[in-house]
């Protein structure tokens, strides 16, 4: 810990002349005790730890950051620096670094920001399952809700009727098991899968919070991709499909109206392209502000 020194503490022309020439070092000694009793080193800390910790970030209202932030623009600065090294300890290089020494804070300028998906694979071998029942002992999972979605990969056997790279929901049990259900309702229910077979070799269990993450990009360059912190996604809906159908006229012409295919026979419809509508990005309702990030 850095404490002021004397002339940063007893500055002579706003302190008074009593204090300098008879109490220097028992007020200095005060602040000290006050220094350590708040984990005073440029940031104070309560019983639960500290206030804003290191790689904090808010939503901030100002232009310029605050003393001890700094604006998460995704400006690159020195990890040697004293001003810097801690943030660096914290974050790294995942948001992006142009040379071995150097490191961008974030850039939130324009993005949502989403919390991390990331879960922990678990495994389970076939001394694990309740056969005839509806769970899996687990040491350690992690998922701790219900209605995750859950995808198995494995090298064994996967217990009858769990199939492998099929969705299932998550029922947390009491102690340390995990049943899985077929849908996310069935799940809230507590309708679960009865597993007939204990399967054979030891099977994994992982999270599918979300489909794509293994397809994020970096943020900037050097920065970290994929399922890590830092990584990137472009705009994108989820995939689906709008046919539009319009009547084919006995003499090949086509009428001016869409219709419901549902009302004719198949064989007498077109399918053409939809017509484009809306804006030039998908969003939800927003407000700006900035980000800041203590340093």
């Amino acid at each position: 810990m850095t404490y002021p020194t004397d002339e940063e503490t007893f500055d002579a022309r706003n302190t008074p002349e009593w204090i300098r020439e008879g109490h220097l070092n028992s007020i200095q000694s005060l602040l000290k005790r006050i220094q350590d009793f708040l984990g005073y080193g440029g940031r104070l800390s309560d019983k639960t730890g500290l206030v804003f910790p290191v790689g904090a970030w808010v939503p901030f209202g100002g232009v310029t950051a605050p003393a001890g932030w700094l604006m998460c623009d995704g400006r690159d600065y020195d990890s040697t620096h004293s001003d810097y090294s801690d943030l660096y300890a914290v974050i790294g290089q995942r948001y992006g670094f142009h040379s071995i020494k150097w490191f961008n804070v974030p850039d939130f300028r324009g993005v949502f920001i989403r919390g991390h998906s990331k879960i922990p694979e678990i495994s389970f071998d076939p001394g694990d399952v309740d056969v005839g029942g509806d769970k899996i002992d687990l040491i350690g999972y992690g998922y701790r809700r219900n209605a995750i979605p859950l995808r198995f990969t494995t090298d064994g056997t996967l217990p009858a009727p769990l199939a492998i790279n099929t969705t299932y929901y998550s029922d947390i049990r009491l102690s340390q098991s995990l049943s899985f259900c077929e849908t996310r309702a069935k799940a809230i229910v507590a309708d679960r899968i009865t597993l007939t077979d204990a399967g054979v070799g030891t099977s994994y269990i992982n999270s599918y919070l979300e489909e794509d993450k293994g397809s994020r990009l970096k943020l900037a360059k050097g920065g970290s991709a994929g399922d890590d912190l830092g990584s990137y996604q472009e705009d994108e809906f989820k995939e689906h499909e709008h046919p539009a159908w319009s009547f084919q006229a006995g003499g090949g012409g086509v009428t001016n109206y869409s219709i419901l295919r549902g009302n004719f026979n198949v064989a007498t419809y077109v399918e053409y392209p939809g017509l484009f509508e809306g804006g030039k990005e998908t969003r939800p309702r927003n407000v700006y502000a900035n980000y800041i990030i203590k340093r």
